[in-house]
């Protein structure tokens, strides 16, 4: 039987030694699909940010690099096994601050603390690779499932993007508005009538490949 990864919540992007950007993730998805599936027999592991939901007996991350490097550790152990990418990882990473004062920019060192009474802080970012994209790089040969949010219009057809891209098992697609819920697969996809029905058949279907 194929073990399974669940991971969710969302790494930080570091702006000083003190302050991040994020995004409110809870990881409550990955969370109700363990739960699930150990229920049925499955052997499944969470891995969750620092922010995400607590007590879930969970391996934790807080930026990008642990992300990667509990990937990497975990699918080192298990290359068959199916890896859930239910977190919200960040399009882009810090490229540098700049603090505004008096007329002058400051370039903020990496890991040092921004001093208050600025003008205007700027933060640059740049875009950062997929992880899911480098998933069968660091030696994933088992089934992967995808998640895309984004406008009701789209979503479909960039699920089907994403799942032909990585060659993905699945692909959740939401809206953001919340009102399409659907699992793109080979055949094509399926609508549910509310997130509770998704997620009950993505623990179907989860069961199905860790068998």
């Amino acid at each position: 039987m194929r073990h399974i990864l669940l991971v969710g919540g969302a790494p930080r992007v570091m702006v000083d030694r003190v302050r991040f950007l994020s995004v409110a993730a809870s990881g409550a998805t990955a969370v109700a699909l363990a739960n699930a599936v150990r229920q049925a027999g499955c052997s499944a592991e969470l891995l969750l940010s620092a922010d995400a939901w607590q007590d879930a007996g969970a391996e934790r991350y807080s930026d990008r690099a642990g992300l990667e490097a509990g990937l990497r550790r975990w699918i080192a152990g298990h290359p068959e096994g199916v890896v859930v990418m239910s977190a919200a990882v960040n399009d882009y990473q810090l490229a540098e601050v700049d603090l505004h004062q008096g007329g002058r920019a400051t370039r903020v060192d990496p890991g040092a603390k921004i001093p208050s009474g600025g003008d205007e802080l700027v933060i640059h970012l740049r875009p950062a690779s997929k992880i899911i994209d480098q998933l069968r790089g660091w030696g994933l040969a088992g089934p992967i499932v995808g998640f895309k949010f984004e406008d009701q219009e789209t979503v479909i057809a960039s699920a089907e993007a994403l799942r032909r891209r990585v060659g993905a098992e699945l692909v959740v697609a939401n809206s953001l508005c919340g009102s399409l819920q659907a699992l793109v697969d080979r055949h094509g996809h399926t609508r549910y009538v509310d997130r509770q029905a998704l997620l009950a058949e993505l623990a179907r279907r989860l069961q199905l490949l860790a068998a």
